[in-house]
């Protein structure tokens, strides 16, 4: 090996070197950059998912199944299905279409939403006119209060694919059905 090539190593370190420029970090300023970007995700998808549960509870109250398709993954399933329907999209569509068969004069809204990560729990009071049969029960004509706990799973893609729900039937009934 000759001197000349023994040098071009060092040669080309000392060329690295010298054109890095020198720069010092902030480990404060970062780590607040960090927290800033990281609260402006979460606040993004928060109202992402919210902005989908008011189109999910919207279907109750308009009977507009168009949105379904933006909202519900194809993979969509409810816990637990409605007796006699299937716990897929179509199980759903039948279970917002027999809510609206029984109930009309849909007033009230989620009263609560915990938006965790994946996760969004809703508790919804819902006032209704019993304007259909209803528990075997012929339409009264009387305005109920229906209280409902959901929690909805969302998929990588922002939508719904899971959903299992817990309505106050009984109470309902026990108010239809009073003397």
């Amino acid at each position: 090996m000759d001197r000349k090539s023994s040098y071009l190593p060092v040669l080309m370190l000392l060329t690295l070197l010298f054109s890095c420029k020198n720069q010092t970090v902030d480990i404060e300023k970062e780590r607040q950059n960090a927290v800033e970007e990281y609260i402006a995700k979460s606040e993004t998808d928060r109202q992402q998912k919210l902005a989908v549960i008011e189109k999910f509870y919207g279907v109750f109250a308009t009977g507009d199944m168009s949105v379904l398709p933006e909202i519900l993954a194809e993979n969509y399933t409810q816990y637990p299905a409605d007796p006699g329907q299937t716990p897929d999209i179509e199980g759903f569509i039948k279970h917002a279409q027999d809510f609206e068969n029984m109930f009309s004069d849909l007033k009230g809204k989620p009263s609560h939403i915990l938006v965790d990560n994946d996760l969004v729990f809703v508790r919804s009071e819902l006032k209704v006119t019993h304007s259909g049969k209803a528990f075997d029960i012929p339409a009264t004509n009387r305005r109920i209060k229906i209280t409902a706990f959901d929690l909805h799973h969302f998929n990588e893609e922002g939508k719904i694919d899971k959903t299992w729900h817990l309505e106050d039937f009984w109470g309902a009934y026990s108010q239809i059905s009073a003397e």
